[in-house]
């Protein structure tokens, strides 16, 4: 689908349920890759929208489970701080309901209630980025860093 397609599709539909601007939407989600023709557009774009919210919670859960988390993500796993396991578990449960939320679009196609998640979606990440970016501030500055140890013959 041609980006000025989807921007059509999308306008008269955005004006009926006051929902974001293509704008917001692309910059934070990246609708814009959209590809298929398809008579719900609504329900494509929170789709898009959700992979998403499905990443960062899978990158959380990383963070939070380190056991078979990249080598890279090690120091900052141990030394998080108390304020950030609190913003994690905040971020986890906000976007963690909006993916449950989320479920129940999969089962019975409602155009209303797919905009209603969209606006709740992008509530629910604009609450968050705060948060998740400073995060990934305090990521690429841990505390504790992997303090590499010198190999000693023992023997």
């Amino acid at each position: 689908m041609e980006l000025n397609d989807l921007k059509k599709l999308y306008s008269p539909l955005a004006a009926k349920y006051k929902l974001p601007t293509f704008s917001e939407l692309n910059d934070n989600f990246e609708i814009d890759k959209i590809e298929k023709d398809t008579d719900h557009i609504l329900r494509l774009i929170r789709k898009v929208m959700m992979e998403k919210i499905v990443n960062s919670l899978s990158f959380l859960e990383l963070i939070l489970n380190p056991a078979n988390a990249p080598r890279m993500y090690l120091s900052y796993a141990r030394s998080l701080t108390n304020e950030d396991r609190k913003n994690i578990d905040e971020i986890y449960s906000s976007l963690g309901s909006i993916s449950l939320t989320s479920l129940d679009l999969e089962i019975d196609y409602s155009e209303k209630k797919e905009a209603d998640m969209i606006k709740e979606i992008v509530a629910s990440w604009n609450s968050t980025k705060p948060k998740f970016r400073k995060i990934l501030d305090n990521m690429k500055k841990p505390n504790n860093p992997l303090v590499k140890k010198e190999k000693s013959y023992f023997g």
